[in-house]
């Protein structure tokens, strides 16, 4: 499971370093070697392990095909997905195609969100950290209902 917030930048390569603690939160034998890099659907690119990457095409492969718009959603989501292993540095080189569909060009924040590693262009995280925020106490009470009375 992945969590904190971290800065990081994007190198000249198209390299981030991922920071330690979220290398370490991963367990090669259960989540198999490497990430499925792709665009997020809130605009961040998303790191998924082999194994939450096999969760969500499963998921994904029970969109009904006869609708259009779930081959849309599936076709778009395959072609802005890419496979690749950090270095030895612990570098994960992400594609162009990405970075600029996530609006990345050098700072990012690399956010640990259980399942899955996001990186995001440091301004556009900071605007949606927030927005989110500012509205975490009615979140937490719509998706969970409100605190016991005490």
């Amino acid at each position: 499971m992945f969590h904190g917030q971290y800065e990081s930048s994007i190198d000249d390569k198209g390299r981030v370093i991922l920071p330690a603690k979220l290398r370490d939160s991963m367990d090669e034998e259960s989540d198999g070697a490497g990430f499925y890099i792709t665009f997020g659907p809130d605009g961040c690119i998303e790191l998924c392990t082999p194994a939450e990457w096999n969760r969500r095409v499963k998921a994904l492969r029970k969109a009904p095909f006869a609708r259009a718009r779930a081959r849309r959603f599936q076709r778009t989501m395959s072609s802005l997905t890419e496979q690749n292993h950090l270095d030895k540095q612990g570098r994960l080189r992400i594609s162009q195609n990405l970075l600029e569909q996530a609006g990345i060009t050098r700072e990012v924040a690399v956010i640990g969100n259980f399942d899955v590693i996001e990186i995001w262009c440091r301004e556009r995280w900071q605007t949606m950290k927030t927005e989110a925020l500012q509205e975490f106490k009615n979140d937490a009470e719509q998706l969970f209902g409100p605190p016991p009375e005490a």
